[in-house]
């Protein structure tokens, strides 16, 4: 089965990165795409590069729009995308040139709802793979079979640039991104697996993820990164609470803890930010032992577990 996949590209001050991520769009296997460049106020020269692009290939569209933040940018680009699949790309990252055609091949002439990618990091030290092993090519799965385990092998990633989605999916069930925080991916994980009923994985990674020094996840750390966080683990629990399927529920909490003391340790956090996460919570629904383990010892004594 084929279809038209629109691929999504934020943009905003990222003149040396803009030219690499294109081509590696234009260059696709896959000819039946449409590129989305969503220049997002950016101050540079990004939104004369963004048109010079569409002169050049007429599958690239560019919407040009106030500055908005990345959420924005990308609910305007679904806005605007036409196609029956969906990809999110960062302009200061890039594709392999086959994967659009190995995320189509992965669907196997279904309409699945999500297929999900493998990715790698690429940092000035090094590189580590974002990979879903728990969870092979060759089936579908539902959103429960997938989630359970997906966290049981600790691979339930938030990136929304790592998975394809089917356009009427999105829309059908509100998945736009929420505007004006940080981690919005984190805060759409849940919103977008829940409500699934077929989700398809790829062979190999296909993404090329480069952390830069200034970028949000290594830019220090403020209040605002920590409330946002923690507001978006309380949605998470809200959320939570309204699954009915007992198994699936007990999963998603031990995901939440272990989300959750991450978040603690990260920010230094020694209070109570979640009142129904206690030492009775972590016990009953810890991911295994040693999630186990690392929530009590946090709950007990926060202070002495970040030292």
């Amino acid at each position: 089965m084929q279809g038209k996949i629109s691929i999504i590209v934020p943009v905003y001050k990222v003149e040396e990165e803009l030219d690499r991520c294109v081509q590696s769009l234009v260059n696709q296997t896959y000819k039946d795409i449409e590129i989305i460049l969503v220049d997002d106020g950016s101050p540079d020269q990004c939104p004369e590069l963004c048109d010079q692009y569409a002169l050049e290939d007429n599958r690239i569209h560019v919407v040009h729009k106030k500055n908005g933040g990345l959420s924005d940018a990308r609910n305007a680009g679904l806005e605007r995308a036409t196609g029956k699949y969906v990809l999110y790309v960062d302009s200061d990252d890039y594709i392999d040139v086959d994967a659009c055609e190995r995320f189509m091949s992965a669907t196997d002439a279904q309409d699945v709802d999500i297929v999900v990618g493998n990715a790698i990091m690429e940092k000035s030290d090094g590189c580590e793979m974002m990979v879903h092993t728990a969870t092979p090519t060759g089936t579908i799965y539902g959103a429960k079979e997938f989630i359970i385990r997906a966290i049981n092998s600790y691979q339930w990633y938030a990136p929304a640039w790592l998975n394809m989605y089917r356009r009427e999916y999105l829309l059908d069930n509100n998945l736009f991104f929420k505007k004006g925080i940080y981690f919005e991916d984190v805060q759409m994980l849940p919103r977008v697996f829940l409500p699934a009923k077929k989700i398809a994985c790829m062979e190999g990674t296909f993404y090329h993820y480069i952390i830069r020094d200034n970028s949000i996840m290594t830019s220090k750390k403020d209040e605002k990164k920590k409330n946002d966080s923690i507001r978006n683990l309380r949605e998470w629990k809200t959320r939570f609470d309204q699954v009915e399927d007992i198994e699936l529920k007990k999963k998603l909490y031990g995901m939440l803890i272990k989300m959750y003391i991450h978040e603690c340790r990260l920010y230094k956090i020694c209070n109570r930010e979640i009142a129904d996460i206690d030492i009775g919570f972590a016990v009953r629904y810890g991911i295994n032992l040693k999630e186990k383990i690392k929530a009590v010892s946090y709950l007990l004594l926060p202070k002495l577990f970040i030292r």
